[in-house]
Order: C-alpha cells, then sequence, then structure tokens
C-alpha cells in the first residue's frame, strides 16, 4: 500500500515547484498545477495585488508607463502599443448672412480611430490605424455649392427644389454618412539612430505642424498655411530615410512618395520628394525649455502629366471646414475644373522659441504650382487652358502655460517611433496643465488660369486668394490622453464680393478677391446687405479629446 503513494511523491513535487514558478529564458511561464487529490501542502504565492509577471529587464510585462500603454514579452522581442483616439466636436457660427446658409451649430464625430503600433526585435517598427470619424468637413455649403455660385432662390410658381441654374448642385440627402479609411500604416527599420528606413501612408515630412500629430497640435485643427496651402493631402504614399544626431540636436527626413495624396494611386508615373530638416542648437548647452529652441525647412517637389491626372485641385478652407476658394466654377462654357498640372512646387521654413512659461511659433510657406483647366466631363481628354496658383501663407502664434506640466503634450513636429525609456520615471500623481493660445494668420495667392497657354474664360475665377484669421484658443489637459480645447477663429476675407451683382452696377466677384465669405454665396433676396457686404464670419468650437 506504500508503493503508490511513494509513485506519486514525484509528480507532487514536479507539479509544487511548477506552480508560480519563474519564467525561462524563453518567457514561458509555469501553468497553474491541475487539481488532484493529494492535498497541497505549499505555501500560498503572492497575491496578483502583490506583484505582477516581469520582463528580463525587471520591470512589468503589460501596464503604463511614461504616456504608453503596452504589452511585450519577457525578452523585450515583441511590444504592442494599444493606441487610438477620439475626438467630439462642437461647432457654431455666427456673422454676416450666417443664418441664411447650411452653417449650423452641430456635434460630431471628427475622428474615431483605433490604432496599433509596436516595435520587434529593436530593429522593427510598425502602425496600423484607421479613421471611423463622420462626414467630411468641406460639404457645409454643398447646396451653395460654395464659392463662384450661390443659393438659389424659387422663382414664383415654383418650389426650392425645382430652381435651377447653369451652376447649381444639388445637395445629397441629409443621412448619415460615416466613412472609413486607413490613415497611418506603415513599417519603419532603424539601421541606427542617424539612419532609419520609413515605408508605408503616414504624415508627409513637410512643416512642422504637418509632423504634429492632431492628438497633440495647439489648435484644433492645422494652420492655413499647412492644410489648405502648403501641404492639404497631410498624408501620402511613399518611403522616407531619415533620423537624429546622437545629442538630438540635428533631425532630417527626406523620402519619395506617389504625389497624389492619401488613399490614391499614382496616377501618371511622376513621383514627388518631400523633405524637412531642422536644428536644436541649444539642445546640448542650455537648460529646458530653451533647449529645445527649432529652426527648420522643408521643400516638396513633384509633377504632374496634364494626359493621366484628373482629379481637382484642392479647395481651401477654414478651420471648420467652410470652403472659401474651390476648385469649380461656372465658366462660360460649362462647368469648369481646375486640376493640377506640371510643376508642384512648395517651401517652407519653421521657427520655435520656448522661453520660461511661454511658447513662441510660426511658419511661413511659399507655393508655386501649375494647373489646367477641364470642363466637367471631359477631365481626362480635354484642356481648355494651362495656368498656376502661387503665392505664401504664414502664421504666427504665442502659447502661454498658467500651470501644470508645458509641453505635455510632447514638442511639436516631432513624430518618432514609439518606445518605452525606462530611464525616466512615471510621475506620482498624473500630469494637468493649461495652455492658452493667440494666432495670426495669412493667404496671399494669385491665380492665373492661363498664365502657361490659352486664353482665360470670360467667366473665369482669376485673381487674388486673400485671407486673414484671427483665433483664440485654450487647452485644459486632465492628462497627457485627456485633453478639452475651445478655439474662437474670427475669418476675414478683404474686399470679397457676391458671385452676381444683385443690382445692376452692384460689386460683383471680381480678381481682387476670389475667396469669399459665407454671405457672398447667398442667392439674391435672402440677405441682399450680407450679399453685398460680407466680408468675415466667425467660428466657435469646441473639443472632447481621449488620445492613448
Amino acid at each position: 500500500m506504500r508503493r503508490p503513494v511513494l509513485a506519486a511523491l514525484p509528480l507532487t513535487v514536479f507539479l509544487l515547484t511548477t506552480t508560480n514558478r519563474p519564467a525561462r529564458a524563453d518567457g514561458v511561464y509555469g501553468e497553474p498545477a491541475p487539481s488532484s487529490s493529494t492535498p497541497d501542502t505549499s505555501e500560498p504565492g503572492p497575491s496578483p495585488t502583490d506583484s505582477s509577471p516581469l520582463a528580463k529587464d525587471g520591470h512589468p510585462l503589460a501596464g503604463w508607463h511614461n504616456g504608453l500603454f503596452y504589452l511585450r514579452d519577457y525578452n523585450d522581442n515583441y511590444v504592442l502599443y494599444p493606441q487610438g483616439r477620439a475626438q467630439i466636436d462642437t461647432y457654431a457660427y455666427a456673422g454676416p448672412g450666417i443664418p441664411e446658409t447650411t452653417l449650423k451649430p452641430t456635434m460630431f464625430l471628427r475622428r474615431v480611430r483605433p490604432e496599433v503600433t509596436g516595435e520587434f526585435f529593436h530593429r522593427w517598427w510598425f502602425m496600423i490605424a484607421g479613421d471611423f470619424g463622420v462626414t467630411s468637413l468641406d460639404n457645409n455649403l454643398k447646396e451653395n455649392g460654395g464659392p463662384g455660385t450661390e443659393t438659389l432662390v424659387a422663382p414664383p410658381g415654383t418650389s426650392a427644389g425645382t430652381a435651377t441654374t447653369a451652376q447649381a448642385r444639388y445637395a445629397s440627402p441629409q443621412t448619415a454618412s460615416i466613412k472609413a479609411a486607413p490613415t497611418d500604416v506603415y513599417i519603419n527599420y532603424k539601421v541606427a539612430e542617424i539612419f532609419n528606413i520609413q515605408a508605408g501612408q503616414y504624415d508627409l515630412p513637410f512643416t512642422m505642424e504637418n509632423r504634429t500629430s492632431d492628438k497633440y497640435f495647439e489648435f484644433i485643427e492645422r494652420p492655413l498655411a499647412v492644410r489648405a496651402i502648403g501641404v492639404p493631402e497631410n498624408k501620402d504614399i511613399g518611403a522616407m530615410a531619415w533620423g537624429w544626431t546622437g545629442s538630438h540636436t540635428f533631425f532630417y527626413s527626406a523620402g519619395v512618395y506617389n504625389g497624389a495624396g492619401q488613399n490614391r494611386l499614382n496616377t501618371d508615373g511622376r513621383p514627388e520628394g518631400a523633405g524637412r530638416v531642422f536644428v536644436r542648437p541649444l539642445a546640448a548647452s542650455a537648460r529646458p525649455p530653451l533647449k529645445d529652441l527649432q529652426i527648420g525647412a522643408s521643400i516638396k517637389l513633384g509633377s504632374h502629366d496634364n494626359h493621366f491626372t484628373d482629379y481637382d485641385y484642392p479647395s481651401m478652407s477654414t478651420q471648420t471646414g467652410f470652403s472659401f476658394w474651390s476648385p469649380t466654377y461656372s465658366g462660360a462654357n460649362g462647368f469648369t475644373h481646375v486640376i493640377p498640372s506640371g510643376t508642384q512646387l512648395a517651401t517652407a521654413g519653421e521657427l520655435r522659441i520656448p522661453f520660461g512659461l511661454l511658447d513662441l511659433q510660426g511658419e511661413f510657406v511659399y507655393i508655386d504650382n501649375q494647373t489646367r483647366e477641364a470642363l466637367d466631363g471631359y477631365q481626362a481628354t480635354n484642356s481648355e487652358r494651362f495656368g498656376e496658383i502661387k503665392g505664401y501663407s504664414y502664421y504666427a502664434q504665442v502659447g502661454f502655460w498658467p500651470f501644470g506640466n508645458r509641453d505635455i503634450n510632447g514638442l511639436p513636429g516631432d513624430e518618432g517611433m514609439q518606445h518605452l525609456n525606462w530611464n525616466r520615471p512615471d510621475p506620482v500623481k498624473p500630469g494637468q496643465a493649461l495652455q492658452l493660445l493667440l494666432k495670426w494668420e495669412q493667404v496671399a495667392l494669385t491665380y492665373n488660369s492661363a498664365s502657361r497657354s490659352g486664353a482665360p474664360d470670360p467667366k473665369n475665377e482669376d485673381g487674388n486668394i486673400d485671407v486673414n484669421a484671427f483665433s483664440i484658443g485654450a487647452n485644459y489637459w486632465a492628462s497627457k490622453h485627456i485633453r478639452v480645447s475651445a478655439n474662437y477663429i474670427y475669418d476675414m476675407f478683404p474686399n470679397s464680393e457676391p458671385t452676381s451683382a444683385t443690382e445692376k452696377g452692384g460689386p460683383t466677384w471680381s480678381a481682387t478677391n476670389r475667396a469669399q465669405a459665407p454671405g457672398n454665396t447667398l442667392g439674391v433676396g435672402l440677405d441682399n446687405s450680407a450679399r453685398d457686404t460680407a466680408h468675415s464670419m466667425h467660428e466657435f468650437v469646441m473639443r472632447f479629446a481621449i488620445a492613448l
């Protein structure tokens, strides 16, 4: 009767020694002992609240550290960072003629973006993200047709739904529209800190603000100089080399791209080059925050073949999406499209001076983009004329941090790879901060539809595109992950005029300024005073956001 007990001893010893045992070198943990009729005489192990599984370096296998949620294996060969962002916005408007337009107060989902990033074998990084946010912001005045067209007023005996003009564009039904699309999808290989190769779709390396994540830039949207003028496509598909010097005083990035924008194929086989460099000359010698003083420059150069590129030139819009200049208009021979064609050149300079509790920041962008015009339906077969859009845009901004951790949202223009740094301890309490902002912006462009060949359409939209904007902003950061923001924007369209004369001899849309205020797009009889004299609008924006 003793032999069965003795035979069971090796099994019991094995089960006891494997329960709660530390991980092996390959990172595999012992499984709990299965239930047995043999009494368990081992000492109870630590409770889950007392300790957590540790990696080879002695730090937890999962958790949160310095703003990153993470999962990793024992040897740190595989690290995943579950991430995402959600932004809930509220828009409201005021100004001459606004009540008669489709610009109405609304709350909506600006971005809903699940993301996962990670690193493998200490050399490979990746990101996979898609956006499930609602709406395209450029359709606020869809019924009006945007600049260059006007709201229709039904003639006597008809309904508004039957009113027509040559340039009319009917509104789509007012149904919910949820659009899903890939955003950042890329792989990065690190040869050394000075040399990385990144391929996929991501923020184009052009300007400081375009290389700042929308989780963290100061105002709710990027400046006009960046999002409307310099790099309206924001992201592109391609590959770039980038890197830092050891002391982080110099950064470079240069790549080759499709040149067609986000989620779009190269239509003509002509690539686009883009690059950005900046220096932090005091990084090794000064104390924070002055050590982060930054000076940089960007360039973007490409070309489009008029036989294969048929999509419209990007429209230009305010922060909330009101399109003040459209690449389509009603010409003498029909609805006409402005299309990128020929050389596309953009250059930019950037400056950021952090001092005490202040941030001084600005960027200047110059573009010289060649274009062509084609009639609606004939974009792929005919060109009426060849011209260009050229000019400059800039912004100047000052920020003030009354309390909390300044730069809690990181440094602008610094989109590096995610990485756990155990040399930086976690804060004892969650960081909080308040940031107050002022910004001035200006757009000064000129469109000449036939500067390279052909003759302008008699009803062209050639001329200046002049816009000024003054903004006030506030960001409260409950932590790096939770943000509440409020923006006020006063948009100015100097000398803007209605698409057609309200009365014979009255002001009419002209080359003086092709940018229009919302009131200028109203039909005759809706608000004639605003139609003739509106040169501005007020935008009020609030955002509740979470960023993992």
